[in-house]
């Protein structure tokens, strides 16, 4: 796979050696490659269109923001200046990108970063402070559309009525009924939100590097989009202790306040788990999980 990619782009640097690196998930949409070359250490990233129509977070994120994985693959180049123009972590150059053709699969080739790769018993408070600090400043980049992050043209009246089909579609693939289902309708057509950042729908600690007891780099950034920030912080409330979720609050709002989320937890909470963004399987675990941004 690498060489006929390597073979296929002239312009890129002669292929020296490539291995294969673990998926990470079962689900996992891409192949990754290690790639030693003329010009350094490069990362392959090879989307599998197989795995991608079978994928919840894609198949709800196409349904719900227009978003086809294999078309923004050929934005990843405006999708990282965007991000590493307003948040605050290193996010590795993208040396080369395209969707896919009738000859190759979609691709990203980026920089090789280094740093160790983050689980959740290596946060320490000071590496929440990092996230929050970058979380923050992305959510400052207000807009007042929502959609793709590189061409947000849906008006804020579309956000309930697009949501309220994903539910529709996607709960009964899932056999989701009452009570949650029943209350989330009730209530997703008061959501009218004033305005939209960008927002990472697959923020999970893997997807992160870090260093000397630092948060140090975003490698995957494939799942951005403009979307109301109360959806991204109501992700990131799953995977923090309570030390955790109140340092990480106090950051935040050294940047802006932080968001009533009363009112959109049980409607995002329920987006979240159709597009299955932990992992959780327990839709009644799932909508109970202890609140932490009070």
């Amino acid at each position: 796979m690498p060489e006929s990619l390597f073979a296929s782009n002239k312009h890129w640097p002669r292929l020296i050696d490539a291995a294969l690196l673990p998926a990470m998930f079962e689900d996992s949409t891409h192949q990754l490659w290690h790639c030693q070359t003329t010009d350094g250490p490069l990362i392959l990233k090879v989307c599998d269109p197989d795995r991608l129509a079978s994928s919840a977070t894609w198949q709800v994120m196409q349904g719900l923001f227009d978003f086809s994985l294999t078309d923004e693959l050929a934005n990843a180049v405006q999708i990282r200046r965007i991000i590493h123009q307003h948040g605050l972590l290193h996010i590795p150059e993208v040396v080369d990108s395209a969707a896919p053709s009738a000859e190759l699969p979609g691709f990203v080739l980026s920089r090789f970063a280094r740093g160790e790769s983050l689980g959740a018993e290596d946060l320490s408070l000071s590496m929440v402070r990092d996230f929050a600090r970058h979380v923050a400043r992305l959510h400052q980049q207000a807009d007042l559309n929502w959609g793709l992050l590189t061409h947000p043209h849906h008006p804020p009246q579309r956000w309930p009525e697009r949501l309220i089909k994903t539910f529709l579609r996607f709960s009964r693939q899932l056999k989701i009924g009452e009570p949650w289902l029943y209350r989330v309708m009730s209530e997703v057509e008061q959501i009218t939100p004033s305005r939209f950042s960008p927002v990472m729908l697959d923020n999970r600690w893997d997807q992160y590097l870090h260093s000397a007891g630092r948060l140090t780099t975003l490698v995957d950034i494939d799942a951005f989009v403009m979307a109301p920030p109360e959806l991204e912080l109501v992700l990131i409330e799953y995977q923090l202790s309570e030390e955790q979720a109140a340092r990480f609050a106090m950051v935040y709002q050294q940047y802006q306040p932080m968001p009533d989320l009363n009112a959109v937890r049980p409607v995002y909470r329920l987006l979240l788990f159709l597009m299955n963004a932990l992992g959780e399987t327990d839709i009644n675990k799932w909508m109970q999980t202890q609140i932490r941004f009070k």
